[in-house]
C-alpha cells in the first residue's frame, strides 16, 4: 500500500511539473508572410513575420525561441537588419517608421527613424543605415556622434524603377529592381556620383552579402543566384516554383543561406552550394 501510494505520489508530481514546464515555454507561433530575415552573430535567424506584425527568433538549431518574439514597435515589419553593434533594426511598412532592438530584444525608442514606406534597410562599414523608402528612393542615415545611433539623413538617391531592394557588400552598393539588379562602388554613391555600374538580367525583390564579398540574390526568374565582386553572376539553386522569395540572409560560420518563401510560409535553408538543408515552417 505504502509502495502504491508513493508511485501515486510520484507520478503526480511528475505530471505536475511536465504540466508547469509546459506553461513556462509557450508553443511556436506560426509563420505568417515571412519575409525579412537576418542572422546575428550567435546564429540567431530573426524573421519578420509581416502579416502577424511581430518578429520571430530561432536559435541556430532552427528552433523558435517564442519568448524572445518581438511586439513592441511593430506594424508590417517588412525587412530586417543587424548595425555593427549587433543590435536589431526592423522596417514597419504601414508604420512608416523604422525601430531599434537589443541584441535581446529589447527595444530602443530613441532610436526610431520616421520614413515613408521603409522597406529594405543595409549598414555600410561606417554605421550608416541605407534604406530603400517609398519603393523608389534610398535614405542614408548617419550617426550624429561616434558610437551613436544612425539618425541623420545624409543622403537621398533617386534610382529608377520601382520596388528597389538594396544591400552592401565589399564596398559594393547593390540595388534591384523588378527587371535588374545593379552594382555600384557604395562610397562614390555616398558622395553623390553618378550610378553607371554593371547591371544584371535578373530583378529581385531580396539581396544578402556573405563575408567574403558575394551577394546571394533571390531572383525574379525563380533562381537563387551568387553574385561575385568580380561582377559575375552564377546560379546556385533553382527555387521551388511558385514561392514568393522577398528575404534572403547568410550565415558565415555555418555557411547557410536562408530564403524566406512568404507564398507558402516556409523558410528555405541551403548551403550555399546550393544542398537544401532544412525547411522552417
Amino acid at each position: 500500500m505504502k509502495i502504491t501510494r508513493l508511485l501515486s505520489s510520484a507520478f503526480a508530481l511528475t505530471l505536475s511539473l511536465g504540466i508547469l514546464a509546459s506553461a513556462a515555454t509557450p508553443p511556436p507561433l506560426p509563420l505568417n508572410s515571412p519575409q525579412g530575415l537576418a542572422v546575428d552573430a550567435s546564429g540567431n535567424l530573426w524573421v519578420s513575420n509581416t502579416n502577424a506584425n511581430y518578429v520571430l527568433k530561432y536559435n541556430s538549431a532552427y528552433v523558435q525561441q517564442t519568448a524572445k518574439t518581438i511586439t513592441k514597435g511593430i506594424k508590417t515589419p517588412v525587412n530586417l537588419a543587424l548595425d555593427p553593434y549587433g543590435n536589431l533594426w526592423v522596417s514597419n511598412f504601414f508604420g512608416n517608421t523604422i525601430t531599434e532592438y537589443s541584441a535581446a530584444g529589447v527595444q530602443n525608442t530613441t532610436g526610431t527613424i520616421s520614413t515613408a514606406l521603409p522597406g529594405a534597410l543595409a549598414f555600410d562599414g561606417i554605421g550608416d543605415l541605407w534604406v530603400n523608402s517609398n519603393e523608389t528612393d534610398v535614405q542614408v542615415f548617419g550617426p550624429t556622434a561616434t558610437y551613436a545611433a544612425p539618425s541623420k539623413l545624409i543622403r537621398t538617391l533617386s534610382l529608377s524603377g520601382p520596388q528597389v531592394t538594396v544591400t552592401l557588400s565589399a564596398g559594393a552598393f547593390v540595388y534591384s529592381t523588378l527587371t535588374q539588379t545593379f552594382l555600384e562602388p557604395a562610397s562614390s554613391t555616398l558622395l553623390g556620383n553618378p550610378l553607371n555600374g554593371g547591371a544584371f538580367g535578373f530583378g529581385a525583390y531580396a539581396l544578402a552579402p556573405d563575408n567574403k564579398g558575394n551577394v546571394y540574390v533571390a531572383a525574379l526568374d525563380g533562381n537563387l543566384y551568387i553574385v561575385k565582386p568580380g561582377g559575375t553572376a552564377a546560379v546556385v539553386v533553382a527555387l521551388p516554383a511558385g514561392g514568393d522569395h522577398w528575404g534572403v540572409a547568410v550565415d558565415n560560420a555555418r555557411a547557410r543561406v536562408y530564403v524566406a518563401d512568404r507564398a507558402h510560409n516556409l523558410i528555405l535553408v541551403y548551403s550555399t552550394k546550393g544542398v537544401l538543408l532544412h525547411t522552417i515552417t
